[in-house]
């Protein structure tokens, strides 16, 4: 079959690694696979290869929004998918639309990568209109606690909703492993590491503001963002800036590299979707600590209910200083949180996530 993965936007970030990693998966069972976003990014991270743009730019007028949805209608019909899987609010709600509006025979699965709160109230109504469209198969979360933050949808909309959560594809595993093998004797004197966009979702400021609380911790933050020069600000503030260093985008083998070196991995977000940097860590044997929030939880829990990291709230950096400096200044505590993590790496199968895919889409070509 022909299955293109969308998204609203190409920004750097685990979405995109998301559907190059299942694109890839499906393409190596005899699929026709591709990427495509409804427009470029608008960071200065690198453009990811291979992906189609159906706009420019992002649309910034409603007569811009309609040109946008007869460039979809225009794409739909010249590269004739058996199926597009979308994800971000603005391509879930225009790619059913320019679908019906085509009168192509492809199928769509919508899929929520992060609570339904997190997104425009206005896209989240017109989601619950368009899911509800004949073209649209399956609603995938990536999660149980995404998947529950749709449960005020229409009946008709719910009745379409599973859950397929995310894996790494086997060449990271690969890779992943040789870096552990490398790493491992090392970790403890490494520094705390964070992945991911320096943006309100990482909730970075609480982890600046941790610093102050364990002085011979070292930070390195790996992503660019809209936010950086604030969170520079916060550090000087703090005095804390020689302990952060900001080490920018890094493509994802770099980033990986960097990971297997440090010591803990921190993610103390306000919300996520099921975050690849999170099953990334846990591979390495990282012990993590996550937020206080459902889906950050739901994320360091293995299949048995076994709770493989530690868990903060969202506004006591007090708490989350103690916990590196704990684990740093106890082997026994570091040792038992690092088997934790290695456990519920070991738990996410790529196998069973493409699996799922797959049947989608002879479930939507049944329709």
């Amino acid at each position: 079959m022909k299955i293109i993965f969308g998204m609203t936007h190409s920004e750097a970030g685990g979405l995109v690694e998301i559907w190059n990693d299942v694109a890839t998966g499906l393409g190596e069972r005899g699929h026709d696979t591709g990427c495509f976003a409804l427009y470029p990014k608008t960071d200065n991270s690198p453009s990811p290869p291979l992906w189609h743009h159906v706009a420019s730019e992002r649309p910034s007028s409603l007569f811009a929004a309609v040109r946008l949805v007869r460039r979809l209608m225009a794409y739909l019909k010249a590269e004739r998918p058996d199926m597009v899987v979308t994800a971000m609010p603005l391509a879930n709600v225009l790619l059913p639309l320019a679908a019906t509006l085509a009168g192509v025979r492809t199928r769509l699965v919508i899929s929520h990568h992060s609570p339904v709160e997190t997104h425009s109230k206005w896209l989240d109504r017109l989601d619950g209109l368009t899911g509800r469209l004949d073209v649209v198969t399956s609603i995938v979360s990536v999660s149980k606690a995404v998947d529950a933050s749709l449960q005020a949808k229409p009946l008709a909309y719910r009745r379409k909703c599973l859950v397929i959560g995310n894996a790494l594809p086997r060449h990271i595993e690969v890779m992943i492993e040789g870096l552990r093998a490398k790493a491992i004797d090392t970790r403890i004197t490494g520094p705390v590491i964070a992945l991911g966009r320096l943006s309100y979702q990482k909730n970075y400021p609480l982890l600046i503001a941790a610093m102050a609380h364990a002085p011979k911790v070292r930070l390195e933050i790996v992503g660019a963002g809209e936010d950086e020069a604030a969170l520079r600000g916060l550090a000087a503030d703090l005095n804390v800036k020689d302990q952060v260093a900001f080490l920018g985008h890094m493509p994802r083998a770099q980033a990986l590299a960097r990971a297997a070196r440090a010591a803990i991995f921190v993610q103390v977000s306000h919300y996520e979707g099921h975050s690849l940097a999170l099953i990334e860590a846990a591979r390495l044997g990282l012990p993590l600590i996550v937020s206080d929030v459902a889906v950050q939880v739901e994320g360091v829990t293995a299949r048995d209910g076994t709770l493989c990291g530690q868990v903060v709230p969202l506004d006591d950096p007090q708490r989350l200083g103690a916990i590196m400096v704990e684990l740093l200044q106890s082997p026994d505590q570091y040792a038992h949180w690092a088997q934790r993590a290695r456990r519920l790496g070991l738990e996410a199968s790529n196998a069973i996530m493409v699996d799922r895919y797959e049947r989608l889409m002879g479930a939507g070509a049944a329709c």
